[in-house]
C-alpha cells in the first residue's frame, strides 16, 4: 500500500526542516492542573494581534497616508463592494474593533496574570515584556485612531496630544516631536502612519516572539491553588483539550469582533477642518479616564499625566519587588484589593468621561474680544502660558478651550477658584463685574479653537 499524500507531504517536510519536532515543540507543552478556561487569554490576545495584521495590510493597500488624500482613501474603502457585499467597510469595522478589542483582553490578560500571581520568579523578564506588549498596544490604537483624518479623529488626536503635553519637563517635547510642530498637520499624520504600520508591527512581532520564548522556557505557572505534586500529577499537554479551549476563544473573538463590525460600523465624519470652532473634541475611549482626572484636578497638579507613567513604572518594579512566593490572591489581601479597586475607579472616571461630553460652549466673536482685554488688564498672564508666554505658576491655558470646561464652571473658578480646589493658589476676582466674567469666560473658551483667539479672524 502506498502512503497517503499527506503523510508523504509530512516525510518529506520533516527530513528538510524537522516538522514533526517542531509540532512537538508547539503541542507537547505541559500544563500544570490540566487544561484550563484561564489559560486563553494569551492565544485570545495573540489571534486578535493577527487580526489586526491581516486587516491593516489589507486596508493600506488603499490608504493615502496625506492630509489631502487620507480622508478621501478612506472614504473610498468605506463604499467599495464585491457585488453587494460591502467588503471595504466590513473590513475597516474588524480592524476598528478588534483594535478595542484587544486593548481590553492584553488588560485582562495582564490582570489576570497578576491576581494569580505569575508574574513571580522566576517569570518576572516574562511580566516585563507583557508590560511592552502592554504600552505598544496602547501606542497603536492612539496612533491608529488618526488616520481616518475626519473631525472625531483629528480633534481626537487634538485632545490626546495635549494630555501628553501636560507630563512634567518631557511633555512639551513630548508633544512637539509626536505633532512635528505646533499644530496637527502633513508631518503628524506621517509620523503616525510611519509608527502605526513599519515601527509598531515589528515591535510587537519581536516582543511576542521573546514572549513566547521566553513562556517556553520557564513554561506556564499554574494555578495557584495546589501542591507542586497535586498539579503535577493532573498535568495535561496543550494539545489536545487546551488547544481545543484557546481554538474555541479565538471563535468567539471573531465572532464578536465580525458582529461590531457589521451592527456597528465605524463610520466617517466629515474630513477635518482644523478651523470648526464648534467641534466637541473626544479622546479615544481608552484615554476617556485620564480625561477625566485631568478635568478634576489639572489646574493643581498640571502633571496629571504623571499618573499613568506612574502606574507603568510600578508595573515595571513591582515584580522585584515583591519577593513573596505566596502567589494567592486570598493571602494578598491589600495588594489585589488595591490592583481592583483602581480598575474600578478606572471604569468609574471613564464612564463619567463620557456621560460628561457636552457641546463646546458657544462663542461670541464681541464678547470674547472684550474677555482677551479682561485677561491682559487683570494680569491673568502673569500666572499661565498662552502660547508660549506667560507665567507658569498656573496651568498653561493654550488650548484651554479644547478641556470641555462649561461658562458655568470657568465662571466659579474665576470668583472663588477654591470652591472647586481648596488649595488653589488662584486669587478670587470678585472685582470683576458680571459681564466681564461672562466675557472672561468666553475668551478662555476661545483658546486652542482655530480662528478664534484673533478677533480679527473671519468666522467659521
Amino acid at each position: 500500500m502506498h502512503p497517503s499524500r499527506p503523510n508523504r507531504l509530512v516525510e518529506y517536510l520533516d527530513e528538510r526542516i524537522r516538522v514533526r519536532s517542531l509540532m512537538q515543540f508547539l503541542l507537547a507543552e505541559p500544563m500544570p492542573g490540566g487544561a484550563r478556561w484561564a489559560y486563553i487569554f494569551g492565544s485570545m490576545v495573540l489571534f486578535s494581534l493577527i487580526i489586526q495584521f491581516v486587516t491593516g495590510v489589507m486596508l493600506a493597500f488603499d490608504y493615502g497616508g496625506t492630509p489631502d488624500h487620507a480622508w478621501d482613501s478612506v472614504n473610498y474603502i468605506d463604499h467599495l463592494k464585491y457585488g453587494t457585499l460591502p467588503v471595504g467597510r466590513l473590513i475597516r469595522g474588524f480592524h476598528y474593533w478588534g483594535a478595542s478589542v484587544m486593548v481590553i483582553l492584553v488588560g485582562i490578560h495582564l490582570l489576570q496574570v497578576f491576581i494569580w500571581g505569575a508574574y513571580k520568579r522566576p517569570r518576572e523578564v516574562m511580566w516585563l515584556v507583557g508590560v511592552v506588549l502592554l504600552a505598544l498596544t496602547m501606542v497603536a490604537a492612539f496612533t491608529g485612531y488618526l488616520l481616518p483624518w475626519d473631525e472625531r479623529a483629528y480633534w481626537g488626536t487634538i485632545v490626546g496630544t495635549n494630555m501628553m503635553g501636560i507630563i512634567p519637563v518631557v511633555g512639551p517635547v513630548i508633544k512637539s516631536a509626536i505633532r512635528g510642530g505646533t499644530g496637527l498637520g502633513a508631518l503628524t499624520l506621517s509620523h503616525f502612519f510611519a509608527i502605526h504600520t513599519m515601527v509598531l508591527p515589528s515591535l510587537f512581532i519581536g516582543f511576542f516572539a521573546l514572549h513566547m520564548v521566553i513562556f517556553r522556557r520557564v513554561g506556564p505557572a499554574g494555578p495557584f491553588r495546589g501542591s507542586p505534586s497535586e498539579l503535577e500529577e493532573k498535568k495535561e499537554y496543550f494539545y489536545p483539550r487546551q488547544v481545543l479551549m484557546d481554538s474555541l476563544g479565538m471563535l468567539f473573538i471573531f465572532i464578536l469582533v465580525a458582529t461590531l463590525a457589521v451592527l456597528f460600523p465605524p463610520g466617517l465624519e466629515a474630513m477635518a477642518n482644523p478651523a470648526n470652532s464648534s467641534y466637541s473634541p473626544t479622546p479615544a475611549w481608552y484615554f476617556d479616564w485620564i480625561f477625566e482626572l485631568l478635568k478634576m484636578i489639572r489646574p493643581e497638579i498640571a502633571g496629571v499625566l504623571g499618573v499613568p507613567l506612574i502606574v507603568g513604572i510600578l508595573l515595571v518594579v513591582w515584580p522585584f519587588f515583591d519577593k513573596s512566593p505566596e502567589r494567592s490572591p486570598y493571602k494578598r489581601p491589600v495588594v489585589v484589593s488595591t490592583i481592583l479597586l483602581s480598575l474600578g475607579l478606572i471604569i468609574v472616571l471613564s464612564l463619567e468621561a463620557e456621560a460628561g461630553y457636552k457641546p463646546m460652549v458657544a462663542l461670541d466673536r464681541t464678547a470674547m474680544a472684550r474677555g482677551k482685554i479682561v485677561f491682559d488688564h487683570s494680569g491673568c498672564m502673569g500666572c499661565h502660558m498662552v502660547d508660549g508666554k506667560g507665567g507658569k505658576v498656573g496651568p498653561d491655558l493654550s488650548e484651554e478651550g479644547l478641556v470641555g470646561h462649561s461658562e458655568h464652571w470657568l465662571k466659579v473658578q474665576f470668583v472663588n477658584s477654591k470652591a472647586h480646589f481648596p488649595q488653589s493658589p488662584m486669587p478670587d476676582f470678585t472685582f470683576l463685574k458680571p459681564e466681564q466674567i461672562h466675557d472672561l469666560a468666553q475668551y478662555v473658551s476661545s483658546l486652542g479653537r482655530a480662528g478664534w483667539p484673533d478677533p480679527t479672524a473671519p468666522t467659521p
